[in-house]
C-alpha cells in the first residue's frame, strides 16, 4: 500500500499560523459582505416595494378618474337621449304628419318609396303604437343613412324589422322596413 502524503499535508497546512489567519480573514469578509448587502439591499427593496405600491395605487386613481368622467359623459348623454325621447313619446303626430315626415326623409336622402301601409296599433300600457311598412328603393348607401334619419324625426319612430334584396331591373337595393312610432296615450304622465 502506498502512502498518500498528500490528505495528510493538506491537513497539515491548516495549522500553519498564516493559513489559519487567511482563512479567518475570508470567513470574516464573506461575513462582512453579507451584513453590508444585507444593510444596503434590504432597504432598498423595501423602497422599490414601496415605489411599486405608490404607482399601482396611483395608476388606480388615475383608472377610476378616467371611468368616472367617461360615466359622468355617458351618463349625461343617456340623460339629454331620455329626455328627448320623452318629448318625441310626446309629440302627438297624426297619420299624415308621419306619412308627411318620412316623405321628406325618403326626399332628403334619395330613397324611392314604392309602397307604404299604415295600420294603428293596440294601445299598450300608456303607449299606443303607430306600424307603418315601407317598401324602398335607393343605393345602398342612401337606404343606410335614411335608417339612420329616422332618429331625427319629431316622433319616437323605430325599425322593427328590415329585409333588404336586389331590385331585379336595376343595381339598387329593395327595402321592405317595418317600422312602429310610439307615443303616449292622452291620459297617462311622463
Amino acid at each position: 500500500m502506498i502512502y498518500d502524503s498528500t490528505k495528510d499535508d493538506f491537513l497539515f497546512s491548516f495549522r500553519h499560523p498564516r493559513v489559519r489567519a487567511s482563512i479567518a480573514a475570508f470567513m470574516l469578509s464573506m461575513l462582512l459582505l453579507a451584513v453590508v448587502g444585507a444593510v444596503y439591499w434590504w432597504p432598498a427593496r423595501d423602497a422599490a416595494e414601496s415605489l411599486r405600491t405608490r404607482i399601482d395605487d396611483k395608476r388606480r386613481e388615475i383608472f377610476n378618474a378616467d371611468f368616472s368622467a367617461k360615466l359622468a359623459q355617458v351618463s349625461g348623454r343617456a340623460a339629454q337621449q331620455v329626455r328627448q325621447i320623452e318629448s318625441k313619446l310626446d309629440a302627438s303626430a297624426t297619420q299624415a304628419v308621419l306619412v308627411q315626415n318620412l316623405e321628406v326623409l325618403a326626399h332628403r336622402h334619395h330613397v324611392k318609396i314604392i309602397s307604404e301601409a299604415y295600420e294603428e296599433g293596440k294601445a299598450k300600457d300608456e303607449y299606443a303604437s303607430f306600424v307603418h311598412v315601407l317598401t324602398l328603393q335607393a343605393a345602398y348607401p342612401d337606404l343606410r343613412s335614411f335608417i339612420s334619419g329616422l332618429q331625427e324625426l319629431p316622433t319616437f319612430t323605430v325599425v322593427q324589422e328590415a329585409m333588404l334584396g336586389h331590385s331585379s331591373n336595376s343595381s339598387a337595393i329593395k327595402a321592405q322596413l317595418n317600422l312602429i312610432t310610439y307615443r303616449r296615450t292622452a291620459g297617462s304622465q311622463p
